[in-house]
């Protein structure tokens, strides 16, 4: 029993500095600069059958705090994402693609799609405060594919884990 609480004792102080769920806090070797990454998670798409599946990660660094990066991934289809629009709260701003910030995979039938967009750090704080986000992903065939973060009181585990991130930086 004494072994069983000393192990306890030992390990209780690492959990309490973990970072939170999908956010891994880093610091780079190249030029010491702190980065705090999230992965992906779902947006309101990913719920139900015949949506093209949104989730979001983030990247902020401490070398640019001024800004966050949204990587945007969509699952099961391959999608060249072109602008990104965000309604937050009823602001609308517009997001900068970073150009060649993307990827498409294919694993077996699996398709995934991979872009990034720049966004204030004072815009991504509105995000994590609203009651209402939407974004809007224009693609290159002129369509456009709509979610949401949170709405009406339902959040999504995308803005959960925007939330997490936030805290880290």
């Amino acid at each position: 029993m004494k072994k069983i609480l000393l192990i306890a004792a030992l390990l209780l102080p690492t959990l309490a500095i973990a970072a939170p769920k999908g956010v891994n806090v880093s610091t780079s070797n190249f030029d010491g600069a702190k980065e705090v990454t999230l992965k992906p998670y779902g947006t309101s798409s990913c719920i139900g059958f015949g949506k093209t599946c949104i989730s979001v990660g983030a990247l902020w660094r401490s070398a640019s705090p001024e800004v966050v990066a949204l990587d945007l991934h969509t699952l099961g289809v391959f999608v060249n994402m072109t602008n990104l629009a965000i309604n937050i709260d009823g602001q609308i701003i517009k997001a900068e693609k970073v150009t060649l910030a993307f990827d498409h995979t294919l694993t077996g039938h699996y398709k995934q799609s991979f872009q990034r967009f720049i966004i204030t750090k004072s815009d991504f704080d509105k995000i994590v405060a609203a009651q209402k986000v939407w974004l809007k992903i224009s693609t290159i065939g002129g369509s456009y594919i709509e979610t949401n973060l949170i709405d009406n009181g339902k959040t999504t585990l995308a803005r959960d884990g925007l939330i997490r991130f936030s805290t880290e930086i």
